[in-house]
C-alpha cells in the first residue's frame, strides 16, 4: 500500500488516497515508456502510452473497488483483466500493418501490450510488478539498440507475390 501522500500546492494541502496514487504512477509510467516511442517519432507515443497506463489501472482500480476486493470472495477481478488485454490486443492489432513489403508496427504493439500490464500491475496494487516490468522494458529498449549496432539492423523483408496461373483460380503465395 501507498503511505498517504500531502500534496501542497500554493499554500493549500491535499491529501493523495491510495487510488491517486496508482493512477499517477501509473500515467507516469506510462510517459516515460512512450518517450522512447517519442525519440523514435512513432505516432503512438508519449500520450497514447500514458493513456493505456491510465485506463489499464483505472479499470483494475474500479474492478476492485465497485465490485469488492478479491480476497473477500465477492468477485473475480480477473474478468476485467481478460477484457482489458482483449482489448489492447485489438489496439496494438491495429498498429501493425504491411508497407513496402515489410511487416511494420510489431514492436509498437508489444510495448502497447507491456504497458497495459504496468497499468494493470499498479491498479491491483502490485507496485513491484510495475516496477520491474518498467526496468526490463528500458533494458530491452537498450540491449536491443546494443545489439543492432554489434550485428547490424538486420530487419527480415516480408515478400508477398501474387500470381496467377488461370485468371479464373487467384492463389497469393507469402514468401
Amino acid at each position: 500500500m501507498f503511505v498517504a501522500r500531502v500534496l501542497t500546492i500554493l499554500g493549500h494541502s491535499f491529501v493523495l488516497p491510495d487510488y491517486v496514487q496508482q493512477l499517477l504512477l501509473a500515467a507516469l509510467l506510462g510517459l516515460s515508456l512512450g518517450t522512447e516511442r517519442a525519440y523514435r517519432r512513432k505516432a503512438a507515443s508519449v500520450r497514447t502510452f500514458s493513456m493505456i497506463c491510465a485506463g489499464s489501472c483505472l479499470f483494475s482500480l474500479l474492478s476492485v473497488q465497485v465490485a469488492g476486493h478479491p480476497l473477500e470472495g465477492q468477485y473475480d477481478p480477473t474478468r476485467v483483466a481478460a477484457g482489458i488485454v482483449t482489448g489492447i490486443g485489438f489496439v496494438g492489432g491495429g498498429v501493425i500493418f504491411l508497407s513496402d513489403r515489410r511487416v511494420q508496427g510489431i514492436s509498437t504493439a508489444s510495448m502497447i501490450w507491456l504497458a497495459a500490464g504496468i497499468g494493470m500491475a499498479c491498479g491491483f496494487n502490485r507496485i513491484d510488478v510495475a516496477l520491474w516490468s518498467f526496468v526490463v522494458y528500458w533494458f530491452i529498449i537498450v540491449a536491443s539498440v546494443v545489439l543492432h549496432k554489434m550485428f547490424g539492423a538486420r530487419v527480415p523483408k516480408v515478400q508477398v507475390v501474387t500470381r496467377a496461373e488461370n485468371p479464373s483460380s487467384q492463389s497469393d503465395d507469402v514468401h
